[in-house]
């Protein structure tokens, strides 16, 4: 008898029959997809490793919260997952616990949010954008960040190159002036630093292309001669090597009769023109020419649409470039 009493001990010692059973850890873990958000968009927390059945709940810790509030809870499925989805108004961490019960003992788990502010930058430039002009540019930042500092950087070769600073104002929004600096494509975006609520985070890109005052839409120096009339501005540009060697101003089509808009090439010079046409005439779409005019007062008005379609430049413009454009000069008409 004594042996076998001996026996049984063993047994429950080595936890055999009768042995009290031991509560299981569960392996809970907690995901954020995606783990940075911008401000008003949601991110999807699961859970997984919880017991199946079990009772899981959702709770936050905001940025400046000093504790952590309910925000959630169902039960876990057949395979121990469970998620949500939530849209928190700053950066945090939320945290998933389990109770505990006669086979699993309680356990947690933690995941941080990060959230960037949105950022908004609009840009209004004039067309074409020459070096020297100016650009307005407007930041506009959500949730409110009053008299937070933002920056306006351009990317160059080495990276993002700041250009502009300044302060939000009372309605998370400020307007600035910028003169375009350099000839070439640039590329601008609004930053702002981390703060304790927030990321660092940037707006979306604005592009535009920025010319040279000497060729200000850009034209290829392949042309010995080209001659380019904006319309928006009732100016005649005329070009050599792809800059800009003389402007002058012109009349243009009535509304009824516009002066058509692409690209041309000069077809005829006549020589000998009066009345209307002044002094000379070059031809480059049917009877659509540049030519001269016998009203130069038209030539101070603005805007200047009186032609049929033609033109028009003073007589003594239309004499100098006359004598400098060969047949088969291009013309663009531009809006």
């Amino acid at each position: 008898m004594p042996v076998l009493s001996l026996l049984f001990l063993a047994a429950i010692a080595a936890g055999g029959p009768g042995a009290a059973l031991a509560a299981e850890q569960p392996s809970l873990v907690l995901t954020a997809s995606p783990t940075e958000i911008t401000s008003g968009a949601s991110t999807t927390l699961t859970v997984s490793g919880a017991p199946a059945g079990a009772l899981v709940t959702l709770s936050r810790r905001l940025a400046g919260d000093t504790d952590f509030k309910l925000v959630g809870s169902t039960r876990a499925d057949a395979a121990g997952t469970a998620a949500w989805t939530r849209t928190p108004p700053r950066s945090g961490v939320f945290r998933v616990e389990s109770a505990g019960d006669d086979v699993h003992e309680a356990a947690s788990a933690e995941v941080s949010v990060g959230v960037r502010p949105r950022i908004v930058l609009t840009a209004v430039a004039p067309k074409p954008l020459v070096q020297g002009r100016y650009v307005r540019y407007t930041v506009q930042v959500r949730p409110r960040h009053p008299g937070a500092p933002v920056w306006l950087a351009r990317r160059t070769a080495d990276g993002w190159e700041p250009f502009k600073r300044f302060r939000l104002n009372g309605e998370s929004r400020r307007t600035v002036r910028v003169a375009a600096a350099k000839p070439g494509q640039l590329v601008v975006r609004a930053e702002m630093a981390a703060d304790a609520d927030h990321l660092a985070w940037h707006s979306r890109l604005w592009r535009v292309k920025v010319f040279s005052k000497r060729n200000p839409y850009g034209v290829p120096s392949r042309y010995p001669h080209l001659i380019l009339v904006d319309l928006s501005q009732y100016k005649l540009y005329y070009h050599e090597r792809g800059n800009v060697v003389r402007v002058f101003k012109c009349v243009l089509g009535r509304p009824g009769l516009p002066t058509p808009r692409g690209r041309f090439r000069i077809y005829a010079k006549d020589p000998r023109m009066s009345g209307p046409y002044g002094p000379h005439r070059m031809r480059y779409l049917g009877l659509f020419a540049i030519h001269g005019t016998n009203e130069p007062w038209l030539l101070d008005r603005f805007p200047r649409n009186y032609s049929h379609g033609c033109t028009r430049l003073s007589n003594a413009d239309i004499v100098w470039l006359y004598k400098r454009v060969p047949v088969g000069t291009p013309v663009w008409n531009v809006p």
